[in-house]
């Protein structure tokens, strides 16, 4: 059976990748320079951004990233979590079948959150349609649920699940995505600068009959201030045409009920002032449907948006 290498990185870098996996994995990076580069692609975008943030406490104790915690027990392997040659000076040295890494962290690399949602605040529901307003969750039907005794959030007791691919007033009849949205007012544009946007999303879902298929997807989308119209564009195609940058990633979810991290990362654009959260399931198989889809127990949760500057950090109010 062919390797999906890319699925197998993305397990690895999550810690979810099984003992033999994770070999299999050392073995083809030590005879594949096309997959090395894609394994570092990854990590810079999955590991690196979150390592830097621990700086200050590697180099006050002088040692590695402690392990992901969510690392399978039992193995004979040790996954340390790895930075990267763009965002942490990352030098790579392969041993025999196991991978050894050393690094400089810059004291400089700063973030500043944007949004922390791991739905715990009281929100009920989301609002219908794109959003009217920053700061508000919207689009198709989706509620805000305890986690129930066979499944546990990924933060907190609380978790987003999404029910329509629709919402009321739509009239998608057809619809198979479940779109949820949230619109970040920056205060101010971004000015000259080379900082970066970063946007992660926590999908699980509970088993699915074999003849469906789902996947999950994230997207950011920055607006000029210039480019904003009063009131709010109110579709989709808007954000995506009008935009100043774009960035978007989709991965398929197995029904496993295990959590899967994903995220996208783009340059701030200088004058950027608003940002779309664009976060979704789909039911990829059947590809046609006689009535918006109903999801089961698709969940999002642990939503996370910053500025990730590599020199300073930008204030926001």
């Amino acid at each position: 059976m062919k390797t999906d290498w890319h699925e197998l990185i993305q397990r690895y870098a999550a810690g979810t990748a099984t003992e033999s996996e994770a070999a299999a994995l050392q073995q083809a990076l030590k005879a594949d320079a096309d997959l090395r580069a894609t394994y570092l692609d990854h990590m810079n975008l999955d590991v690196a951004l979150e390592a830097v943030a621990d700086a200050e406490e590697l180099l006050a104790e002088a040692r590695p990233l402690e392990k992901s915690p969510q690392q399978p027990h039992g193995g004979a392997w040790v996954q340390w979590r790895p930075l990267t040659a763009a965002a942490a000076g990352v030098v790579l040295g392969m041993f025999g079948t196991s991978m050894v890494w050393s690094y400089v962290v810059p004291h400089t690399a700063k973030r500043v959150a944007l949004l922390r949602e791991g739905f715990e605040s009281g929100m009920a529901r989301t609002a219908p349609g794109l959003p009217k307003e920053a700061g508000v969750w919207s689009g198709d039907e989706a509620e805000v649920v305890p986690a129930p005794a066979d499944f546990k959030a990924k933060t907190g007791a609380c978790m987003l699940r999404f029910t329509h691919a629709t919402h009321v007033g739509e009239n998608a009849s057809k619809s198979s995505w479940g779109d949820v949205y949230r619109l970040v007012d920056l205060g101010s544009p971004a000015g000259e600068n080379s900082d970066s946007l970063r946007l992660v999303a926590n999908f699980a879902s509970a088993p699915f009959p074999a003849s469906e298929e789902y996947l999950c997807s994230v997207e950011l989308c920055a607006v000029e201030e210039g480019a904003w119209p009063t009131p709010p564009p109110e579709n989709l195609p808007w954000y995506r045409e009008n935009a100043s940058s774009v960035a978007a990633r989709k991965m398929p979810l197995k029904g496993d009920g295990a959590w899967l991290p994903i995220n996208v990362v783009m340059p701030l654009p200088p004058q950027a002032r608003f940002v779309l959260v664009h976060v979704a399931v789909m039911r990829s198989k059947p590809a046609t449907s006689a009535a918006p889809v109903q999801f089961r127990r698709h969940y999002v949760d642990d939503v996370k948006l910053e500025i990730v500057s590599p020199s300073a950090m930008r204030r926001h109010d």
